[in-house]
């Protein structure tokens, strides 16, 4: 690569190992005192350990299974989990043991988890505190000041990703060398947690420098821009809440919180009432957006994710505020105990031989046997136009070209060592004279579909997925006639309509349509779905290795943006929160220069609609969509085909009727989904906002109560046995408290009060959250 960053350094049981590439070139030492943080060296390296803060979420399924199972556009592949069952949410379930795990773990020798890096931070922030750093950290220079506020900053990130997690939760404010005394960990109020944050920010960012003044060999490390936009964003999360600090909602005279009220999933939500917090989150978004001046947002969507091998302009983008920094070999220790296994998770298993297709690209990704889930029906209806909107794109892989497992070009269709399915003499005769005149890709010649011949070939396509609705649901004959494996959401044959079924192979050799099945809802399969390719990594050592080395955006000025948005809604001035919507927006669209998969530009809803030159080989884009992707604020007047489009849900926080501002609001979220889908991002908007359970409950069939669901879910003629297609009926158990995770129990049974008595059931019941 051509940046050099500032990695974070592994520390574990008296241990310290250094990196070799990064900003950082230390020794190994192989014992070490505590003195030794107090030094100019091991206080750098202390310093650079608190900035796994931002990392824990991407080195292992923690982060995925915490914070994007329990929103409404992802599904659990675990059946009791999507559902939201007592079994599949519970203090000894899943869903427990690895939210426990990104709060802490010890594994490898190594401890990993937000708790210890507030200890790392502690340590940092109480050094500078009591003027026993040395060297250049000595006596309250400007660089112990600027290593305090990055300590601030990545301490208010840990607490800030467990509050989000948990609601009220314990926050310690100094450092441990030892085990405590006790184990009475009170957890403290979201309104303390986040007066304490908010004002260490502020604190950060009078001392932090600015991007431009870094220097090269200090990627990756804190800036004006990172607390300007965190603080825009807590500014935004506390006004959220502001009118959940009473008794109804759980919250005592005191601060503290009644687990037994049912309402309490939402008294959590309380962090202050502040008059000002709109005035400050708008303040501290201008400047990032409108004063830094180093801040913007790239004008394709595709840059901040791109993964051509070698192609790292991604990492540098002025769009990217911070990022969880990573390098290479991405295996090796400066990517600590896991590194980078984002491509592990949401990877779907196309690298596999499916279909009569070889593995393919397998130096993108590599698929995990488990996995956690995927997008669902929601998340990818989202995107309204997919023949406008390039994130859908840009986001998801929606084909793949032949290719074998070492990235080299497929064999002929008439090579003795082609293993592609065959034709039948229905599916050639179909295709020769419906899908053959217009069939131009380059790398098909023109040729006949002949029955008993291989599909594919060389530089063909492979497989592609549909994402239509029932209404634009494509003909089986179609499907099937196909030069490639179409995986189509919906099919239809004749009157019948049938949801998302299944593939089967005939005589061996042979594929054709299941109707008697479907792969949605509780019974998906990774491989009928459109996985996210954000983070597919060619520059991984081998095909088999599970890290990668690619970093992982946090903060991006597109949600700064989308932040702003927001606070201008709130205050009603809609004019210039459409302005900064329609920045994200515009962004997003497909321009001249760029071109649209295959199957977008031939085959999905909304091609009718290009240029014909658009829909032929090799589909370069001649319109520029940026007009038709802007939006105005009937998009949430509850009356336009705009308005419908988006889905909003039928209740809103309180279970009333939607109104303009709770459309509004809705959209926001529509947005974040549709701008950061596998990013875990939009998990914190869902949840701090107040509307995880009534998105989840009307946007979620497998997951929702409702006796009678909105006209968008999955009602079929699959012949299946289990009645989930059969009308517009929830098929789980979601409940608002759900929006909070559970304690882990055999964590809890841990807890002591102050003098190390072990809690009792009565005291343990406090503790947890409510309704598990």
């Amino acid at each position: 690569m051509n940046i050099q960053k500032y990695l974070p350094l592994a520390l574990a049981c008296g241990m310290l190992t250094a990196c070799s590439d990064s900003f950082l070139e230390e020794e190994m030492v192989a014992t070490i005192t505590q003195d030794y943080f107090e030094t100019e060296q091991g206080f750098t390296e202390l310093l650079t350990c608190t900035y796994d803060a931002w990392r824990q979420h991407s080195q292992y399924d923690h982060g995925p299974i915490s914070l994007e199972v329990g929103t409404d556009v992802v599904t659990s592949n675990t059946a009791n989990i999507s559902a939201y069952s007592a079994s599949g949410w519970s203090s000894s379930s899943n869903v427990a043991t690895k939210a426990d795990g990104l709060l802490a773990e010890f594994t490898s020798n190594v401890m990993l988890g937000w708790y210890p890096t507030i200890n790392n931070c502690n340590r940092v922030i109480q050094t500078i505190d009591e003027n026993k750093a040395k060297g250049i950290y000595a006596n309250g220079s400007a660089e112990a000041m600027r290593a305090k506020a990055e300590a601030l900053v990545n301490r208010a990130y840990c607490i800030y990703m467990i509050n989000t997690l948990y609601g009220d939760v314990y926050f310690p404010r100094r450092y441990t060398s030892a085990l405590p005394a006790n184990y009475a960990f009170a957890r403290e109020s979201s309104e303390s947690i986040y007066r304490q944050i908010i004002g260490d920010l502020r604190w950060a960012f009078d001392v932090l420098p600015t991007q431009k003044q870094l220097d090269v060999k200090e990627f990756g490390r804190a800036t004006k821009g990172v607390a300007a936009h965190f603080l825009a964003k807590l500014y935004l999360e506390r006004h959220w809440g502001k009118d959940y600090g009473t008794s109804e909602y759980g919250r005592n005279a005191d601060g503290t919180i009644d687990n037994s009220n049912a309402k309490s999933y939402l008294g959590m939500l309380f962090k202050g009432n502040v008059a000002t917090d709109l005035d400050s989150c708008i303040h501290f978004c201008n400047y990032v957006i409108d004063q830094d001046g180093y801040y913007a947002i790239n004008d394709d969507y595709d840059l901040i994710f791109g993964h051509e091998p070698g192609d790292f302009r991604g990492e540098s983008s002025p769009e990217i505020i911070i990022s969880a920094v990573y390098g290479y070999p991405s295996g090796s220790r400066v990517n600590g105990r896991y590194g980078n296994r984002l491509a592990n998770y949401y990877d779907t298993p196309y690298r596999e031989a499916l279909w009569g297709i070889p593995a393919d690209v397998i130096a993108y990704g590599r698929r995990n046997s488990g996995g956690f889930g995927s997008i669902n029906d929601f998340g990818y209806m989202l995107y309204a136009d997919k023949t406008q909107d390039s994130r859908y794109e840009k986001s998801f892989r929606v084909e793949t070209p032949t290719l074998l497992t070492d990235g080299t070009e497929y064999y002929a269709y008439n090579h003795s060592k082609n293993a592609t399915y065959v034709w039948t003499e229905e599916q050639a005769a179909y295709f020769n004279e419906h899908i053959l005149p217009t069939y131009d890709r380059e790398s098909w010649g023109g040729r006949q579909a002949v029955a008993g011949e291989h599909k594919m070939g060389t530089k063909d396509l492979a497989f592609a997925y549909l994402e239509n609705t029932r209404e634009t649901a494509i003909d089986i004959k179609e499907v099937e006639a196909m030069p490639f494996v179409l995986i189509a959401a919906w099919i239809k044959d004749g009157d019948k309509m049938y949801y998302r079924p299944q593939r089967q192979t005939v005589n061996s050799n042979q594929m054709r349509i299941n109707v008697k099945s479907h792969v949605g809802l509780n019974t998906m399969s990774k491989s009928y779905f459109p996985s996210p390719s954000k983070y597919e990594d060619p520059d991984r050592e081998s095909a088999t290795t599970y890290n990668g080395g690619r970093d992982v955006p946090i903060f991006r000025v597109s949600e700064t943006y989308l932040i702003r948005a927001n606070a201008y809604g709130l205050k009603n001035q809609f004019s210039q929160a459409v302005a900064d919507i329609n920045k994200v927006r515009t962004r997003a669209a497909y321009k001249p220069g760029e071109q649209r998969a295959q199957v977008i530009a031939t085959l999905y809803p909304g091609k009718d609609n290009l240029e014909a030159k658009e829909r032929q080989w090799p589909y370069d884009v001649t319109v520029d969509c940026s007009e038709a992707m802007k939006i105005s604020e009937t998009a949430w007047d509850g009356q336009s085909a705009a308005s419908e489009a988006e889905m909003y849900p039928g209740i809103n926080v309180a279970g009333a009727a939607l109104n303009n501002a709770d459309r509004f609001q809705n959209y926001i979220l529509n947005e974040v989904a549709r701008e950061f889908p596998a990013e875990m991002i939009y998990y914190n908007w869902l949840h701090h906002s107040g509307w995880q359970y009534a998105r989840i409950l009307y946007h979620d069939k497998q997951a929702s109560t409702l006796a009678q669901g909105p006209s968008w879910w999955p009602v079929a003629d699959n012949e299946v046995t289990d009645g989930t297609l059969v009308d517009l009926k929830g098929l789980g158990n979601v409940q608002p408290f759900h929006t909070l995770k559970p304690f882990r129990q055999a964590t809890i049974d841990l807890y002591t009060d102050e003098n190390g008595t072990v809690l009792d059931d009565a005291g343990k019941k406090a503790y947890q959250n409510y309704g598990y």
